[in-house]
């Protein structure tokens, strides 16, 4: 309950369900959306300098920010990371750690030390070790919330998390029903096409009502907040990432998005 009361907290200071996304990407990284303005250092002062930026410039107006670890641990050093976390709890938000740790306990427990280490308050884990109930307690007894992948905005989820049963039961289904009996404190449920409103209402009614829901998918992705306030409850995060960081105002779109989310 400790991440819930701080999710909670944290909601009502800022008037404000959005989380931003952090993916700083280079440009020779891929193609579309990258850091386009020039910063002095090497890339990882670069990246550094970036979501500094960005930070900052979203702060008013989101409750929470979601480092992506696939864009972020390789290049960041443990100390710019710390300076992030410091960053953004100086401005009053939450950080969560998207790594989708995902290894036997042991690997697991190293994953949730160095988070905690580093100054998040949460992490996202892949149930598809089976080992829910362990991270969970792991987790926890690192000061750590916990959010479980659940049914993911990538469209090959519906043919794996969808179509994949235990006991007659879909995967997604008993993925929620472990979060919940585990004391878990969140789910990750994507909003794009494949994932339907009953889809939503089913793991509410799984998970309860103090579980919060972390939505990825909005914006770049072409998920619809409509479907996540018409069916997923109050305890929700809406996570906007590409949109909002690659644009030409980011403090600007974080505003217009705060105010679409309310």
């Amino acid at each position: 309950m400790k991440f819930l009361n701080e999710y909670l907290r944290v909601r009502e200071e800022k008037d404000s369900v959005l989380c931003v996304g952090l993916d700083p990407a280079l440009p020779d990284q891929r193609r579309g959306q990258v850091i386009k303005t020039k910063y002095p250092g090497d890339e990882s002062d670069i990246i550094l300098q970036f979501c500094m930026e960005i930070i900052e410039g979203v702060a008013e107006n989101c409750m929470a920010i979601k480092m992506n670890s696939q864009y972020m641990l390789f290049p960041l050093s443990y100390r710019k990371i710390e300076s992030l976390n410091q960053m953004i709890h100086s401005y009053g938000m939450l950080s969560i750690l998207d790594h989708k740790v995902s290894d036997i306990g042991s690997s697991n427990e190293s994953a949730f030390y160095w988070a905690q280490k580093c100054g998040f308050d949460a992490m996202t884990y892949s149930p598809y070790a089976g080992n829910i109930r362990e991270a969970t307690d792991q987790a926890h007894s690192k000061d750590l919330g916990i959010f479980v992948l659940d049914l993911m905005s990538n469209p090959e989820a519906e043919g794996f998390q969808k179509k994949t049963r235990f006991n007659e039961t879909p995967l997604f289904m008993r993925v929620a029903e472990d979060v919940r009996s585990v004391g878990g404190d969140g789910v990750v449920v994507g909003v794009t096409n494949h994932v339907r409103e009953v889809d939503i209402q089913k793991i509410r009614k799984l998970i309860g009502e103090d579980i919060i829901m972390l939505f990825p998918g909005v914006g770049h992705q072409g998920g619809e907040a409509k479907k996540i306030f018409d069916n997923a409850g109050t305890n929700i995060l809406i996570n906007v990432g590409r949109d909002i960081i690659y644009s030409e105002d980011p403090a600007k779109m974080a505003e217009e998005y705060n105010k679409r989310l309310k």
